[in-house]
């Protein structure tokens, strides 16, 4: 089965205040989280509103617009059958099975699927980050390792901890997908999580995925995480937020 958790955290302060959401759909579920955040301790306004619940979204600084909207209803898609090297959407990988691939070659197809996404929609595609290759990857091995389906306590500190120097960024989670494909559906599928894949705000992403399930979330296998994020003193790569408005797809 494959899982969906909304959580949020307060704006202003990144105190706790969280709320929780599972939706099953059929024998799937889709495994997801929401985190908005904004760093108390720094200058200026923070002027960032949350509208939704599926999707990890954190910004700190004057002016911030959070685009996460209240509804956080998913649906999981099911694939066509995976076979090695299969490409979706002109991707490579993009259908072939976590067990069957390299994590640069998964990581590289989620990028690419994502860009897909953003292209179709007249926004700017975007840059893999080695930075928050390894921020996804090492929180996807923590998940895993602990047996735990959240964004912790401050997903803000370890993307700085890997010397992300970030004025923005967004995380989605998730767990039961075995292919690239499928998960990108999933997030796409979902109000929040589409909205990170879809914010104007981003120039950077990365990726992290484990071949092996979150027992308590799901059986099946395929943990992913992916961080988005814009440098600090960066201006957005767009002002559009038009398709992240018009989430889910």
């Amino acid at each position: 089965m494959v899982g969906v958790m909304s959580h949020s955290v307060s704006a202003q302060t990144r105190a706790a205040g969280s709320t929780g959401r599972l939706v099953a759909l059929g024998r799937l579920w889709l495994a997801a989280a929401l985190v908005v955040a904004v760093g108390a301790c720094l200058p200026g306004p923070a002027a960032a509103h949350a509208r939704a619940g599926a999707a990890a979204h954190a910004r700190r600084g004057a002016h911030s617009r959070a685009a996460v909207r209240a509804d956080s209803a998913a649906r999981a898609h099911r694939g066509a059958r995976a076979h090695r090297g299969v490409r979706a959407h002109g991707c490579a990988h993009a259908r072939t099975p976590i067990w069957r691939a390299t994590r640069a070659q998964l990581q590289r197809a989620v990028v690419c699927l994502v860009n897909v996404q953003r292209r179709r929609r007249g926004l700017p595609a975007l840059r893999e980050s080695p930075r928050l290759n390894r921020s996804a990857q090492g929180w996807t091995n923590v998940m895993v390792q602990l047996r735990s389906f959240s964004h912790g306590s401050d997903f803000g500190a370890r993307i700085s901890g890997v010397g992300f120097n970030w004025s923005s960024i967004g995380e989605n989670i998730a767990t039961g997908f075995s292919t690239p494909a499928a998960v990108v559906a999933a997030w796409m599928a979902s109000t929040g999580h589409c909205q990170n894949i879809l914010s104007p705000t981003w120039r950077y992403m990365g990726v992290g995925v484990d071949d092996r399930a979150i027992p308590g979330y799901s059986a099946r296998p395929g943990t992913w995480t992916q961080d988005f994020g814009l440098w600090m003193g960066q201006s957005p790569a767009s002002g559009d937020w038009r398709p992240a408005e018009g989430c889910p797809y």
